[in-house]
């Protein structure tokens, strides 16, 4: 029988050697055999973290081609990402982050979706996901945001991700047409899945969920100045794209970013910022009463965030 492809398996680190182990486990038991893992060390060259990572990997054992790839320096999780690509032999790539965990069938799934999809020209598939706690307990299922092909792909995805990175499975090839991912302060995967549905690739899913992604901090959400940058910035690009998915998505588009930005500013007790975006969700908001009751919800997560 003919072997299955290569695959790579590309796993950025960062700070995080200690919880590096459950997430190469993982890929060690897949039920797919051909696997490469790639570890992007994106530790400080001179830094605890690269130390402790390069004595783990000294000691990690598995029957899997490994690659262990060091940065001199930090600089991200889309460039490291970017270097395993590059260093990547597998005909397929997928990608894990260091402290998150596959379940054992979702490379060999996620490859047969791919290779029995009824799609021509397909540019990538993704798959459900799991959200567990720090210590390993199932919270819930991320919300189903399925949708397969082109044109109705891209107007789900201009309202919220398809996936996140850890979800996806592509083709090496398709990065020689769309290109990498580019090094932004947020949202890197999103503009990459963008890029491919705007060049015209159909995508489609696994409706399981095959990976646990871990909530350190619970999953609350993540307010810092960086973030909130990288949010609008990420909405100008969703901006320039407007004109291909039509009047009704793109007001939908504003709202929720609108409303996200309302959260993520009162969550910093930045009023005057925060009311600025709710009035602009108002007016992308016909009847009203949908604001109202999103924004009851945002201060109820303020106030119980002040006793988590």
């Amino acid at each position: 029988m003919k072997e299955k492809p290569l695959v790579s398996v590309i796993v950025p680190t960062y700070k995080r050697p200690s919880k590096l182990k459950r997430a190469l486990d993982s890929i060690n038991s897949q039920t797919y055999e051909n696997i490469e893992i790639i570890v992007v060390d994106d530790n400080n060259e001179n830094d605890r973290f690269r130390r402790e990572t390069i004595e783990f990997i000294k000691k990690y054992r598995t029957d899997k081609k490994i690659q262990y790839i060091k940065h001199k320096n930090n600089k991200g999780g889309a460039l490291a990402r970017n270097t395993g690509i590059k260093n990547a032999e597998g005909e397929f790539i997928t990608f894990l982050d260091d402290d998150d965990e596959y379940l054992p069938e979702k490379v060999e799934k996620q490859y047969n979706k791919y290779i029995n999809s009824a799609y021509t020209n397909l540019g990538l598939v993704y798959c459900q996901i799991n959200f567990m706690d720090s210590k390993g307990n199932y919270r819930k299922m991320r919300a189903k945001t399925y949708a397969s092909g082109n044109t109705e792909a891209l107007k789900k995805h201009m309202i919220r991700n398809l996936s996140p990175t850890s979800g996806l499975f592509l083709r090496k090839k398709i990065f020689d047409k769309v290109g990498l991912f580019k090094d932004l302060l947020t949202g890197h995967e999103y503009e990459l899945i963008l890029r491919i549905l705007i060049k015209g690739f159909n995508v489609d899913y696994n409706k399981e969920a095959m990976v646990n992604m871990y909530y350190h901090t619970e999953g609350r959400l993540s307010n810092s100045d960086k973030k909130i940058q990288g949010e609008k910035d990420l909405f100008r690009i969703k901006m320039k794209y407007f004109n291909l998915v039509g009047n009704e998505i793109e007001k939908k588009v504003k709202y929720k970013h609108y409303l996200d930005m309302t959260k993520r500013y009162l969550m910093q007790n930045k009023k005057k910022e925060a009311k600025k975006y709710l009035n602009k969700a108002f007016h992308q908001d016909n009847f009203k009463i949908k604001t109202l009751i999103n924004y009851t919800g945002i201060l109820i997560d303020k106030f119980k965030s002040r006793w988590v």
